[in-house]
């Protein structure tokens, strides 16, 4: 009876600890960026082949122009939009586990207190943007009108997202570990390409502005991969933090 006892206990413990050691926050960052990853190529999918997604919602058009933007496919949109709601999940989820491997440098702790401050809250206001797509999409398809209020504020409200993300992924560039190129890699471009890409699609003309929100869903499926490289190969550890 007491072997058997010893037995269970010691089952119980190596089952625990085979828990503990399967689990990491590094592993999260991995699966979460994989994921939120194919959700990118996904989406970028749709808008190439069906010219369907949110960006082009998140610019001014006429009431008319808008509407017929929200009816041109409404299922599809819907698909999208249900894309990108899951796509903040794993974003942000990746974000806060990032956030937890890097606050172990105590240097950069108000570097990354900052960045996950504001991507804490560009999730939801992406969220808020999204409801609001559908909210209008509902509003068409009973024929009602969007008001021109409506859509200047849904603008300046994906104007305010955009530029939060902007700050807070500079911010996290300057947090990332650089005894290595995977960090130096994303943290050049966390520094130096989303931010200008980020501001030229809001400051060329449309004809320029198109194929840099391209430029952009790039940036986020690069980026999401080689984030989840990074954690696969432990680079942000504590012992390995610079």
């Amino acid at each position: 009876m007491h072997e058997d006892s010893t037995d269970v206990v010691v089952l119980h413990m190596n089952t625990s600890s085979t828990i503990a050691s399967s689990f990491s926050f590094e592993s999260i960052i991995r699966n979460c960026a994989l994921i939120a990853g194919m959700l990118v190529l996904m989406m970028l999918g749709i808008y190439l082949t069906t010219g369907i997604g949110q960006d082009p919602l998140q610019f001014i058009h006429s009431t008319e122009e808008y509407t017929d933007i929200l009816l041109r496919n409404p299922p599809v949109l819907k698909f999208a939009i249900g894309l990108d709601n899951a796509f903040i999940m794993f974003y942000e989820t990746m974000f806060l586990a990032l956030g937890v491997v890097l606050w172990r440098d105590e240097r950069k702790r108000v570097l990354v207190f900052a960045s996950m401050i504001l991507l804490g809250t560009v999730a939801l206001l992406d969220l808020i943007e999204n409801m609001h797509f559908l909210t209008m999409l509902s509003l068409a398809e009973h024929g009602l009108p969007i008001g021109v209020m409506r859509i200047s504020l849904q603008v300046w409200e994906s104007l305010i997202k955009f530029h939060i993300s902007y700050l807070g992924l500079f911010l996290l560039g300057f947090s990332l570990p650089v005894h290595s190129k995977l960090g130096m890699i994303l943290g050049f471009l966390f520094r130096w390409i989303q931010l200008p890409v980020g501001l030229l699609i809001y400051l060329t003309p449309p004809d320029i502005a198109r194929p840099l929100v391209i430029v952009r869903f790039a940036f986020f499926f690069v980026t999401l991969i080689l984030l989840a490289w990074m954690s696969r190969q432990r680079v942000v550890d504590l012992n390995a933090l610079a």
